[in-house]
């Protein structure tokens, strides 16, 4: 179940896209059915790329620390790739 859980977005992608696939190949291959894949699987790329998160800025507990005792409100931010 964990598989699932750490793939969930690409699984959905490869499903969803194949649904689409299937429904406009199904009267045969025409030049715009092939253009709406491509555009499907681009957008499904491209949200991927720009939707994970990236790299944290702060990497060593003593500059996490000096930025909490800065004197500032400061946001902490959790995330995972999964």
């Amino acid at each position: 179940m964990n598989y699932f859980n750490q793939h969930s977005f690409t699984l959905s992608a490869i499903i969803v896209y194949a649904v689409v696939a299937v429904t406009l190949l199904r009267d045969g291959v025409r030049f715009f059915d092939v253009v709406a894949l491509v555009v499907m699987a681009s957008a499904f790329g491209l949200s991927w790329l720009l939707l994970r998160p990236g790299p944290s800025t702060l990497t060593k507990m003593d500059a996490v620390e000096a930025e909490l005792a800065a004197g500032k409100p400061t946001l902490l931010e959790f995330q995972s790739e999964y």
